[in-house]
This record gives C-alpha cells, structure tokens and sequence, in this order.
C-alpha cells in the first residue's frame, strides 16, 4: 500500500523523540532504503541469537514503535523499523512472504538473558495492541504482539551453492548453517531456547473445523491465511475453505483478511441467484480466524483449460482453435454481464480465478476485489489484466473502479483465450502483430481492440460483444496471416545493440571499491557479481564479443581488471557455469586473451585449477556439466595439459553419478544438498539432461570417450521416447516424473523445447540420426510458432530461444531458421522502450536489468550473432565443425 500518511517521517520522528526524551547521547540511526536502523554506539552487536519481533498493524504501527522504542533506548539495545508506512505495507500485503510478514520492529539483544527480559517488558507495554501473528516466530504470549526467534544479528556472510549470497548461523563445530526463515518456528538444532516454552499441542492427525469439516489438503498457503480443500461431514461433500487471518493484511481503514473473509461471504450471498458462483456452504470464526467454506467444483482453471488445449494453428500461428474460443469468450461476457447487472464490479477478472466446468459452463471462484458501488476499495489484481488507469493506483483505497475496467479484462481474457498466453507490453500495440499469425485472434480482433481501448468512455460495451461474437463463425475467412513487416528489423537492430551496449558501458562501475559494477541487489537477494547469471562475467562476454565492430575496448579491459581482483580477494569457486565462478574463469580468460592482458589469462587458466571436481549438482548452470564445459574451453584456448586432466576427472565423475529410470538416464540432484534445486530431476538445458547431454556429446569427442559416447546415444533415445508431437511440433516435461495430466507447452532454453532442440540438433550433426533431426526441427517449430507467448528474459524466452534457431541455421544450412530468428527478433523490438534517449528492451518485470540470463546482455547476445553470425556464446565453439564421425550408434 502506497500509505499516504502525509508525514513520510513520522515513524523516524517518533524514535527521535524517544532518543531526546531519554536524554541518549551516542546512538545512531542509519537509514537505507527500507529500514532506520537505530543502534547505541559501540554496541556489542552478536553474529547470531534469540532475536524479537514485534508486530503492528497500519493503525497501530505509530502508537507500537512508541512503547516499544522507549523500553529499547532505556535498555541501550539495538533495533529497526521501516523507513515509513509505505515501506511496512511490503511487509503486510497479501503477497508478502509467509515467513517475513507481519515484522515490524526487529530487536537484537545482546544475550539470551537480555532477551527474555526485554520480551517480558515489550509484552507488558503493548498489551492490547493489535498485530498480526508471525509465523516464523513463536509468541511470547499467546495472543501478544512480541515474538521470538533465533537468528542471525550480523551472521555470516556467505556465497551459496545457488550463486546468491546468504547470511548464515555458526553452529558450535563451526559449520556454517543456513538461517531458515520459514513460516513455521524452526530453530537450528544447536540453539537453546531460553523462553518458558509454551504448553505442547497434542499432534493431530487431521484438522476439524467448525466440528464439521474435515480438512484434507492445503490448496495454497499465504500471509493473509490459507486455502484448504476438505469433506463436509454432515453432507459428505467436498469443499472448499478460504482462511482470513486476524489482523494480517490490514490496510489504513483497518480492513484485514478476515474482514475481507467476510465480505466476499457478502458477494457470494448477493450473487448466489446468479449461477455464475460457488453455493456458500457456511462462514464461521474459529480461533479468531474467519472461515469461509463453499461447495467444490469440478473442473479446473481457465488458465489450465486453456494451457491443456492450445496447439499449432494454421501455417504459422499456435494458440485455441476458434471452434472452442468463441464459444468460450461468449461465456466470459455472459459471466462478466451477470455481475454488472447485479451492480457489482468484479475487480480481478483473470484466467485464474474461473472455473470452467466439465460441461464448458464456467463460475468466478475468487471474489476478493469484487465490489459495490460506493464501496472503497484497495486496487490490486492480475498483472496484464487490470486496466491501465489502474495500474498506478495498485495497492492504494480508492473508490470501486466502474465497470470498464472489468471490460478492459475481459479483452485481456478474450487474448488469451485466443493466444494461449497473457497480453504482454505494449498490450493494445501487441494485438494486431499477434493476429498476422493467429487465426483465432484475427477473428477476435476487432473485440479486443475494442474492449483494450486505452480511454475507458471508448471501450465496448457487452452489447457490442454480444453483437460482434453472434455474428462470427469458427470457419470463417480472414485475412492471410503474414511474416512481420520486411525492414523492421534490420532498422531497429542496429539500434537496439548500440543503445544497449551504451547502457551497460554508462551504467558500469568498476571503481576500486564497487562491490559490483552494476547493481545485484534483487528483493533483498544478492547475486553473485561475479557471475554469468546476474553479475559481471555475463556482460563482460558481450562486450568482448561486441569488439570486433563496437569500441567497448576499455570497457572490458577495465571491467577484467576488476572482476579479476573480485576473483582473487573472495577466494571461492562454486562450480556452475551460469551462477557458480566457472563460467567467470571462462569469461575472463576470451576478454584477457582478446585484450592482449596474458598476466590476467594466466591468471584465469591458474584460478580453473581451484574449481572442483565433483559436486552434488550435475547440471550445466549450477554444477559438473558447466564446470567441466568450462574448464575444457580454457584448457583447450591455453594448451594447459593439467586443466585437460581436470576436465577429465570432472566428466568422469559427472558421467558415473547418473541413474536410471525406466530404462533411461537421469541425473536428479540429491535431496539432501543445500541449494534450492535439491530434489529436481530435469529434462531441460539448464537444470537438466539436455545440457548434461550436450557437455558429455563435446567431452566424449574432445576426450577421446567412447563410453561417454554410449551415454549420450541413451540420452537421445530418452527424449525421443519421452516427446510429445503435436503436428509439426515437439514438446517435453519440465520435470522427470511431470503428470501426464499437464500439458507441456514450454518452448524455452532453460526448460523446454529449445534447450532439448539446442542437445538434439548437435547429436544429430555429430552422428547423423535423422531421429533427432526431426525432432530438432519440430522443436523450432514450437519455439517459432509460440513467439507471442514468450516473454523477453533469455532464460525462458525470445532471446534464449531465438539461440536455438541460429543454432539450426548454422548446422543445418537451412535459412528459414534465421528467418524464424529474424521473427523473434522483431518480437523483442515491439516491446522496447525509450528509457532516458536509449532504446532497450525491458525484462519480464518492466525492469531494465543488466544480465545476461534475465536482461540486457542476454539480449544483446541473441541480436549480435543474428547481426554478425557470431558462434553461440557459452557453448563449446567446435559446433560448425562437428564431423558425423559417431554414426555408428
């Protein structure tokens, strides 16, 4: 909620005033973007213990820091607050983490003992005041504001295995442990909890509501209180519950989601005749918790009943057949028209909150930002769905929008229904471009232009729908679908590179105490700046490859310099590609060579010795198979014979860690390892065999491994079993063990059919399997045919894909694939935007982010070799000369 308090200040004033009031002379109060932090000079501040939380609500958040700041300066101990009320609302919204939300003032005592009796005198001072329970923490007292839990103060600082840095606990034996903020209480196993515990709750094996539902499973969990599915006993019908939490989510008028609770009971009572929503089962209050229970429905999300359904269309196109669109946006304005007529607003009008039934018929199963008239609301919704009056007002209490933002939606919906995915920038601009290759939303068009119209007064009304939709035919003639304009993309281009390598020069900061030259710092997690991912290695690529018709020489030369001292004063080397240091060795080493710096190649060629062998994680971005990918390129660029040995040894044990599973490798990453990827078992490139399979296919060659060889003819063969043609394309699971019930329609490098497309087409050039072949080329039919539901981040998107099909060109000879290319080129350009006289293209989240795997280098990437030809970057350079050597499989 952006808070409009009037006095941005106030919460610092009040602490300030405390300060004076005590007479405090030495203390501080250091302020960043989101915290004041308030410490006495010369503090004792400890790396980790039992730390307090206390809670507050918007309204009380004023009057809690008072009583709460007074105690703390009279005890000398350390704390923080937010900045402001705007700042404290990311702790409150409905989106907030689970684990964080609700923490409105942190305490750091310096012992345990002082913590237990600062908790006792916080308690006393905010008895009765009201805040949301902390779900990391256990409270001190059952219904208090004051929370404890133990953590880190200062912690440790350390570089993980997912390449982010976390701040992490000592344990006695001195291993570093993560400091887990999860939305349960769960101490480290070392700690000693100081606090009385409170009385043990007996383990239940199941949960009885209201003494008569039975609560089978948790649907979806948030800070504002969960969603469960459960058995009525008194009916023996299933059900669906909606939790509000007390004081959670409270906004300035003190609305909080249990208020919210029981007004969308209200709704659902005033639209019960309309058929359009869940019959209301029952509300009631337990624990102080709102329960709202309707019937389950059968069926699934629009958004997933759509996402099970879409496949090619026509010659070029890929989205929902017109046969099932119309008559479903015919039921959208149906639906939408039974709520205007009952003089309600629905708010959120998004794929996700309708159920389409097994008959076709559909019901609204979210009503939180329906409204009346009058009413005032806090403006929030789906993003590309709410309308653009709305869009700078999200999170603020205005009055109930009028109808035309709904209808805005619904255009937004009818989009998607055609395309199969959500209206991206520039939104109304995208749609006629959208329709040269989609027959559906051709026929659509006229609709959606007019229900998107930009002004509200201009906007369809149901009628016209209604009028429009009776009037079309699922065969009806359109006009032809076309290629993008000729020229567009050669006039843009060159501008987007230029532009874009000039933003990365301006932005750069490489002075001698930058700790990264452009900003790594997202929600509060740090990346490794030294990486490909999101730090220095990945642009210092692009601006190496930029040289040869581009003057960024200084630029790399002053960008190596840096990254090499980073290198040297950390001292550590997790192994991936992408987000470990390997692929930093990489980049530096192509930057040093190309600069003539043979002190600083040597270097890189020294430092690849300190990578490791062996690792948990196998895969390209993160572990063996980017690390070896790596330490092979240097070895092979610097004739070193103790890296080739290295990369044996690396291969060696990457190649002995796979598994089987019906019959076929696999390479899952062990449950137990510390990183966030524990437990995945992946097809893709990034994260899974894909990429495995590509490391293994060059080592087998390079190295003179035959054995390794056989493992990559398995490889293949897996993902000719395991492919899902649909017509001339080609699909695969994100995961190993996927449902058969959800439908894979991913086209992207990380995940997806041009990452399968990147191992397949050089299996194919390296052994001559037609199989494989063919398999690539539908692969790239995919990825061109779902161009306008990629977004632009090179992970999983148009660059990364528009990779692929260069790829294609490049080995296959055939130029329809830089033709493709040329396409998603000129999808990237339909999205950019001027942004301080540059023309950049922004990332999935509006933003303008530098980096390789999710900005702007990533970007340039793709559009240099589409301009100059380049090789791919971060893959083995042999490619055009693969021989068909291995044929014999």
């Amino acid at each position: 909620m952006r808070a409009r308090s009037g006095h941005p200040a106030l919460l610092r004033d009040i602490v300030t005033a405390e300060l004076a009031r005590a007479g405090a002379a030495g203390w501080s109060i250091n302020e960043n973007d989101s915290w004041c932090q308030v410490t006495p000079d010369a503090y004792p501040m400890p790396d980790q213990g039992w730390k307090l939380h206390v809670s507050a609500t918007m309204l009380s958040a004023p009057v809690v820091l008072s009583c709460v700041s007074g105690i703390l300066v009279q005890a000398g101990c350390a704390f923080k607050f937010p900045v402001g009320l705007t700042e404290y609302w990311n702790f409150l919204e409905p989106h907030c983490s689970r684990a964080q939300a609700g923490k409105f003032i942190t305490v750091y005592p310096c012992d345990d003992a002082e913590s237990v009796r600062l908790a006792a005198l916080l308690d006393e001072a905010t008895r009765g005041l009201p805040g949301p329970a902390i779900l990391s923490d256990l409270p001190y007292r059952p219904g208090g504001i004051v929370h404890y839990r133990y953590g880190a103060f200062r912690g440790h600082r350390v570089l993980g295995n997912d390449g982010f840095y976390e701040v992490r606990l000592r344990s006695p034996a001195g291993e570093f442990v993560l400091d887990e903020r999860r939305p349960r209480f769960s101490p480290p196993p070392f700690a000693t909890c100081p606090f009385e515990p409170p009385p043990a709750r007996p383990a239940a094996a199941s949960v009885l509501l209201n003494d008569r539902f039975m609560v089978r499973q948790a649907v979806r969990h948030a800070s504002r209180g969960g969603v469960y599915y459960a058995d009525d006993t008194s009916t023996g019908r299933e059900v669906v519950i909606k939790e509000g939490r007390p004081h959670a989510c409270g906004d300035l008028r003190g609305v909080d989601a249990a208020d919210r609770i029981a007004a969308e009971r209200v709704r659902l009572r005033e639209m019960a005749s309309s058929g359009i929503v869940p019959a209301l089962v029952d509300f009631f209050e337990q624990g102080g918790h709102a329960f709202l229970v309707e019937e389950r429905l059968p069926g699934v999300t629009l958004q997933r009943w759509v996402h099970q359904r879409v496949g090619p269309l026509g010659d070029t196109g890929f989205g929902l057949e017109a046969a099932r669109a119309l008559p479903l946006v015919t039921r959208l304005v149906g639906l939408l028209r039974a709520a205007h007529e009952r003089e309600r607003t629905l708010g959120d009008f998004s794929p996700n909150n309708i159920m389409v039934l097994p008959d076709g018929e559909l019901r609204l199963i979210d009503l939180e930002h329906a409204a009346a008239p009058g009413d005032i609301v806090l403006v929030g919704g789906t993003a590309g769905y709410l309308a653009p009056e709305l869009a700078d007002q999200v999170g603020e209490l205005r009055p109930v929008p009028g109808e035309s933002a709904d209808r805005y939606s619904l255009g937004a919906m009818a989009y998607f229904c055609a395309v199969g995915g959500h209206l991206e920038p520039p939104g109304l601009a995208r749609v006629a471009d959208v329709a040269t290759a989609n027959p559906t939303l051709a026929l659509l068009r006229p609709l959606v232009e007019g229900l998107l119209a930009a002004e509200p007064e201009r906007r369809w009304s149901l009628d016209a729908c209604d009028r429009f939709l009776a009037g079309l035919t699922p065969g009806q003639a359109v006009p032809g679908a076309a290629s993008l304009p000729p020229g567009r993309t050669a006039q843009l281009t060159d501008r987007l590179i230029d532009d874009g390598l000039a933003h990365l020069v301006e932005t750069m900061d490489v002075s001698e105490g930058s700790p990264s030259p452009w900003p790594n710092v997202t929600d509060g997690i740090e990346a490794d700046p030294c990486s490909i991912n999101g730090g220095a290695a990945g642009i210092l690529g692009v601006l190496t490859l930029a040289m040869r018709t581009a003057p960024t020489g200084d630029a790399v030369a002053a960008l190596c310099r840096w990254l090499r001292r980073r290198l040297e004063d950390e001292d550590t080397w997790r192994p991936g590609l992408y987000f470990g240091r390997s692929g930093a060795l990489w980049a530096l080493h192509d930057a040093a060579t190309v600069t003539g710096d043979a002190e600083t190649a040597t270097f890189a060629v020294r430092a690849a010795r300190l990578l490791p062998t062996e690792t948990p994680s196998p895969d390209v971005t993160h572990g063996l198979a980017g690390c070896g990918m790596a330490v092979l390129h240097l070895a092979s660029r610097s004739a070193d014979p103790g890296l080739r040995e290295r990369a044996e040894r690396i291969f060696h044990n990457l190649h002995e860690a796979r598994s089987y599973l019906d019959g076929h490798p696999q390479w899952p990453t062990p449950d137990s390892f510390d990183s966030g990827l524990a437990g995945a078992n992946h097809f893709g490139f990034a994260h899974g065999i894909a990429g495995i399979g590509t490391a293994l296919l060059h080592a087998s060659r390079a190295l003179s491994r035959p054995d390794w060889m056989a493992t990559v003819h398995e490889i293949a063969r897996t993902f000719t079993a395991y492919a899902d043609v649909d017509g001339d394309t080609a699909w695969w699971p994100t995961l190993r063990e996927e449902p058969e019930t959800v439908r894979p329609r991913r086209p992207y490098w990380c995940s997806g059919s041009s990452g399968i497309g990147t191992f397949l087409v050089r299996y194919w050039k390296a052994t001559g399997d037609p199989a494989s072949l063919d398999l690539a080329r539908k692969a790239a039919t995919a990825v061109h045919r779902t161009r306008w539901q990629s977004g632009p981040a090179p992970c999983h998107g148009l660059p990364g894909d528009g990779e692929f099909l260069l790829d294609l060109a490049d080995l296959t000879g055939e130029d329809r694939y830089r033709r493709w290319a040329l396409d998603l080129a000129g999808c990237l350009e339909l999205g950019a935007v001027d942004r301080a006289g540059r023309l950049l293209v922004p990332g999935p989240f509006g933003d303008f982010a530098p980096t390789f795997l999710g900005g702007t280098a990533g970007t340039l990437a793709f559009l240099l070799r589409l301009r100059h030809r380049h090789p791919r970057m971060w893959l083995p350079d042999d490619t055009p000369g693969l021989a068909a050597s291995d044929r014999g499989r």
